[in-house]
């Protein structure tokens, strides 16, 4: 199974090796993920553990995964913050980890200028804020203003409101049975019944042993007498 991962801060390409070797901070930008992706089209699971970052390098994230031509997994670990959330939705499959968590809320910017450029920005950020709420809305069928109102107030998600919203498909069970691919293997109670009767053939081989030695030391005793 191929697995790439997003760590870190999403950024765009050209800033990503500064972060990476002035900074020293964990980021993953679009090449990170393009360029890793398979050329024979065989399934991958996208890790993501971010606390999120630019819009436009996670749309080129999330669009270069929807036209991948093999099945992608995304896989949510621990976190999936803001713009990491927009990658998790190009998932075929979306699963998250029973301990993680989701955060949906609107975008911002730095804008500096007069008020036309304050204006400006401020269109731009409800455009995007729209367009956000379109990618979770075509995951889940909800409303795009539903999803608006949600990351409106900052809205933090369990497993459970996340599966209850249809952003994932799937919480993590840990506790089900390991799967094999490989030959047939011993199903798991009868291995424990094993198991057990091994354990009882143990004991009874080293009683034996401890009974055999005792003997043979009050043997050599008699000897002595």
């Amino acid at each position: 199974m191929n697995v790439l991962n997003v760590n870190g801060v999403i950024t765009n390409d050209d800033d990503a090796d500064i972060y990476r070797d002035y900074i020293g901070m964990t980021v993953v930008s679009p090449k990170d993920i393009i360029d890793n992706l398979p050329s024979d089209g065989s399934d991958v699971v996208v890790d993501i553990n971010s606390f999120g970052g630019e819009v436009d390098p996670a749309a080129q994230i999330y669009t270069a995964l929807k036209d991948y031509k093999g099945k992608v997994t995304t896989k949510i670990s621990s976190s999936a913050y803001s713009a990491a959330t927009i990658i998790a939705m190009a998932g075929d499959t979306v699963r998250i980890s029973p301990a993680a968590q989701m955060m949906i809320h609107n975008a911002s910017s730095s804008a500096d200028g007069d008020y036309h450029d304050m204006d400006k920005s401020s269109g731009m950020l409800e455009a995007t804020n729209r367009t956000i709420a379109g990618v979770y809305a075509a995951k889940t069928g909800r409303t795009t203003d539903e999803f608006l109102q949600l990351m409106d107030k900052e809205s933090w998600l369990t497993p459970q409101d996340a599966l209850d919203l249809g952003l994932v498909d799937e919480i993590i069970d840990y506790s089900k049975e390991a799967v094999f691919n490989a030959v047939p293997q011993i199903p798991i109670k009868l291995m424990n019944k094993v198991k057990t009767m091994y354990h009882k053939q143990q004991k009874k081989q080293e009683d034996s042993a401890k009974l055999s030695l005792t003997q043979q030391k009050l043997e050599i005793l008699k000897e002595d007498l």
